[in-house]
C-alpha cells in the first residue's frame, strides 16, 4: 500500500480486469457458433454435391437410353432414305430441356439431319450411338445418331438449393446463438456474476459475502463450495489478522498496532487539551535471565511482566509488547505531567515484584522513558521516538528509573543524532585527533610512556571527549576503522619520539571489545609497525574487563598473538568489572591500571586505601606492573608511593594534549626531571583521561 492509501499497480490491475475482459458466455458463443456454422455448411454442401453428381449420372444414363431408342426408330427410314421421317424423330426428342442438339449421319459420315433447340452452353456433353438396320438376312450399320445435352439445369437447381441451405443455416445458427446466450447466461453467467460480485465486495472491506446461487447443477455446487470456503477463509483471515497485530507469546498488541492506536487516540480524544502519557518500558538485564535460566524461563518471565502490566492499568489504557524485552503502556488521559510520572512509577513498582523462576526468586528491573503530549499535538505520532529518547537517557544514566522527556533530553538527542550522522565526514575530513597523556614513575618523576586518547574536533560542537562519541562509533560499526586510525597516529608519534632521542617511551592504545574477537588484529598491527619502521614492543595495548568477559576464548587467543609480537598487554580500569582475580590468572597480562574511582577519595578513604593495597599486593605476587589512574593531587601520589604503586597517570602530571604540546611537555620534563609539575600547561579544553 502506497502512502496516502493508494493501491499498488497489481491491485488496480486486478480490480479493473473484469470490466476489460469478455464474459464467459460471450467467449463461449464466439468459440462455438462459428464452428457450428462451418460444420453445418460443410455437411449441407457435401449432401448437395453428392446429390448433384448422382443427378449427373442419371442424366447421362437417360440421354444414352434416348439415343439407343431413337437409333432403332431411325434405322429403317435412314436405310430407305426417307430423311423427313428421320428429321421428325429428331424433332420429337428436342422437347427434353436437357437436350440442346441432335444429328444423324449416314454410313459414309455425311450429316443427313440436324436439329438445335438452343445455343450450346459451356456445360455440354454428347452421346453417340450406331444405327443398325436388320431385315431378314440383312444386318448393316446404316449410320449413327449423336445427341448433345447440357448440365445447366442441374447447376441452376443445385445452386439455388445451396443458397437456400446457406440461408437456412444462418437462421438456424442465429437461433442457436440466441438459445445458447439465454441458456448460458442462466446456467453459467449468473452464477459466475454472483460469485464475482461476492469476491469484489469481500475485497473492498475484507468481510465474507456469500454468492446467491439457487441452481442445483455443477455451478450451484461450485457456488456452495465457494460460500463454504468464504466462511472458512473469513475465520482464518480474522485469526491471521489478530496474529499479525498481536504478540503470540503474551497476547498483547504488537508494534504493528502502535501507529493505529496513536491515530485512534488522536481522533477519539475528549478534548484537544487532553494529555496522553506514553511509557516506553525496557527490562534491564533480560539477557542475563535468558543466559541463566534458559529461553523457556525467559518467555515465562515476559508473560509474568505482561500480566503485571495488564493488572496495573485501567480499562482505557493500552498495553503492548513491541518485541524482545520492550513494552509500551499508553494512558489516553492524564491530568498533568505529575500524574503521568506517578503512573509510570506504579508500573515500575509492579514490574519490580519478585518472580520465581526454577525455584529461585528473581527481582525484575526495568527502565521507563516517559513522554507526555496533547492529543491534538502534531508530534503525537512521534511519541514512540520521543519516549525512546527518554528511555535511552534512563538506560545510560540511571537504569531502573523513570526518565521524563524534556527539552534538555531532546537537545541531547539531537546532538547525539548529529554526531552519529557526522561520523563518516569526521573520518573523511580528519576531524578525529589523537592526544597523548603521560605515564610517570611516581618515585623518580621520569616519564615512561604516553597513552593515546582520541578526541573529535567537530566544526560545530568543538572538541568532544571520547565518552560522548565512542558509543556512537561502536554503534555505527567504525570501531576497527578508529583503532587503525589511532594505531597509525601512535606509530608516527613513536617515530617522532625516536627522532627526538626518546626511544624508551612506550605508547598505550585502547582496544575496543570488538577488536579482541578479530584474530587478524595481531597481523595488522605487525604489518603497520613494519611498514612505519616501529617496533611492536614500543606499543602497550589496553583492554577492559568487559571485553574479556564477552569473548573469553577469542580474547585469550588474540592476546597471545599480540604478546608474541612483543607488545605489552595492560588491563584497564581494574576493579570495575567482574571476576577480576580470575582474569589476572587466566590471561597473558603485563600491567594492571587501577581505576580512578579507587584513587579519587585517597588518602581520605580508608576503604579505598585498603582496596588499592590489596591490588598492589596481588600484583606484586603475580609479577604485574601497577599504574594508578586519575592522580590529581600530590597527596594521592604520596599515598600510591607508600602502597607500592610504581607508576601514575593523571592531571597532576599532565593533561591530555595534541602531540606537539605533549612533545613540548616531554622536553620540559627532561629539563627538570626531579621536579613534579603540580599544574601542567593546558593549551586545549580539559578532558578526563
Amino acid at each position: 500500500m502506497r502512502a496516502g492509501g493508494g493501491m499498488t499497480d497489481p491491485e488496480r490491475t486486478g480490480q479493473a480486469a473484469p470490466s476489460r475482459s469478455r464474459s464467459v458466455v460471450r467467449a463461449m458463443i464466439w468459440a462455438t457458433v462459428p464452428v457450428l456454422l462451418l460444420v453445418q455448411l460443410l455437411a449441407s454442401a457435401g449432401v448437395e454435391v453428392s446429390s448433384f453428381w448422382s443427378q449427373i449420372r442419371l442424366l447421362d444414363a437417360r440421354i444414352a437410353r434416348v439415343a439407343e431408342s431413337r437409333a432403332e426408330l431411325i434405322a429403317e427410314p435412314l436405310w430407305k432414305m426417307r430423311y423427313e421421317q428421320v428429321t421428325g424423330v429428331l424433332n420429337e426428342i428436342m422437347h427434353d430441356e436437357s437436350i440442346s442438339a441432335a444429328a444423324v449421319y449416314d454410313d459414309t459420315g455425311a450429316a443427313i439431319a440436324r436439329v438445335e433447340a438452343r445455343p450450346e452452353g459451356p456445360a455440354v456433353a454428347e452421346v453417340s450411338r450406331p444405327i443398325n438396320y436388320r431385315n431378314g438376312n440383312i444386318a448393316v450399320q446404316a449410320g449413327r445418331i449423336s445427341i448433345a445435352y447440357s448440365y445447366a439445369t442441374l447447376y441452376a437447381d443445385t445452386g439455388s438449393r445451396l443458397v437456400l441451405l446457406l440461408v437456412v443455416g444462418l437462421l438456424a445458427t442465429l437461433a442457436t446463438m440466441v438459445a445458447m446466450r439465454i441458456s448460458a447466461n442462466i446456467f453459467i453467467g449468473r452464477p459466475l456474476a454472483a460469485m464475482m460480485s461476492a469476491i469484489q465486495r469481500s475485497k473492498q472491506d475484507g468481510r465474507a459475502y456469500p454468492a446467491d446461487v439457487k441452481s442445483s447443477n455443477e455451478f450451484g455446487q461450485l457456488a456452495r463450495a465457494f460460500n463454504a470456503m468464504q466462511h472458512t477463509t473469513s475465520g482464518a483471515l480474522d485469526r491471521l489478522g489478530h496474529m499479525a497485530s498481536h504478540d503470540p507469546l503474551t497476547g498483547l498488541p504488537n508494534r504493528r498496532s502502535l501507529s493505529d492506536r496513536l491515530a485512534i487516540l488522536s481522533c477519539d480524544a475528549n478534548s484537544a487539551d487532553c494529555l496522553v502519557a506514553f511509557c516506553f518500558i525496557d527490562l534491564d538485564d533480560f539477557k542475563g535471565i535468558n543466559d541463566t535460566f534458559g529461553h523457556d524461563a525467559g518467555d515465562k518471565f515476559l508473560v509474568h511482566i505482561s500480566e503485571r502490566l495488564r493488572g496495573t492499568v485501567e480499562a482505557a489504557d493500552w498495553v503492548a509488547r513491541l518485541g524482545g524485552d520492550e513494552f509500551v503502556v499508553i494512558r489516553p488521559e492524564v491530568s498533568g505531567p505529575e500524574a503521568a510520572q506517578a503512573f509510570a512509577h506504579r508500573l515500575l513498582d509492579a514490574i519490580s515484584e519478585p518472580i520465581r523462576l526454577h525455584d529461585k526468586q528473581v527481582v525484575p528491573r526495568a527502565s521507563i522513558g516517559l513522554a507526555v503530549r496533547r492529543a491534538d499535538d502534531p508530534e503525537l505520532s512521534h511519541l514512540p521516538a520521543l519516549a525512546d529518547i527518554a528511555l535511552y537517557h534512563a538506560k545510560s544514566k540511571a537504569p531502573g528509573t523513570v526518565a521524563v522527556l524534556d527539552e534538555a533530553l531532546q537537545r541531547d538527542y539531537r546532538r547525539r543524532r548529529d554526531l552519529e550522522l557526522a561520523i563518516p565526514a569526521g573520518f573523511a575530513e580528519g576531524q578525529f585527533e589523537v592526544w597523548y597523556q603521560g605515564q610517570v614513575d611516581i618515585e623518580s618523576q621520569r616519564v615512561v610512556g604516553l597513552e593515546a586518547l582520541i578526541r573529535w574536533r567537530h566544526p560545530e560542537y568543538g572538541v568532544i571527549g571520547p565518552g560522548e562519541f565512542l558509543p556512537l562509533i561502536e554503534r555505527s560499526g567504525n570501531n576497527a576503522r578508529l583503532t587503525r586510525y589511532v594505531l597509525t597516529d601512535a606509530c608516527h608519534a613513536l617515530q617522532r619520539l625516536a627522532a627526538a632521542g626518546k626511544p624508551d617511551i612506550r605508547i598505550a592504545i585502547n582496544l575496543p571489545p570488538s577488536e579482541l574477537a578479530d584474530h587478524s588484529l595481531a597481523g595488522e598491527i605487525g604489518e603497520t609497525c613494519d611498514r612505519l619502521g616501529v617496533a611492536a614492543s614500543s606499543l602497550e595495548l589496553e583492554i577492559t574487563e568487559g571485553s574479556l568477559i564477552n569473548n573469553i576464548a577469542g580474547a585469550s587467543e588474540t592476546l597471545r598473538r599480540l604478546r608474541r609480537l612483543g607488545a605489552t598487554i595492560a588491563l584497564d580500569d581494574f576493579g570495575t568489572g567482574y571476576s577480576s582475580l580470575a582474569h589476572l590468572r587466566r590471561f597473558p597480562l603485563d600491567k594492571v591500571k587501577i581505576d580512578k574511582a579507587f584513587i579519587r577519595e585517597i588518602p581520605g578513604s580508608a576503604e579505598d586505601k585498603a582496596i588499592v593495597g590489596i591490588i598492589a599486593s596481588l600484583a606484586g605476587t603475580l609479577g604485574l606492573t601497577l599504574v594508578a589512574e586519575g592522580i590529581e593531587r600530590a597527596e594521592q601520589a604520596q599515598a600510591m608511593r607508600e602502597m607500592g604503586v610504581r607508576f601514575g597517570q593523571g592531571f597532576l602530571y599532565q593533561r591530555p594534549q595534541p602531540l606537539e604540546a605533549a612533545m613540548q611537555w616531554l622536553d620540559s620534563q627532561a629539563a627538570s626531571e626531579n621536579r613534579v609539575l603540580a599544574d601542567s600547561p593546558s593549551i586545549t579544553p580539559d578532558f578526563a583521561a
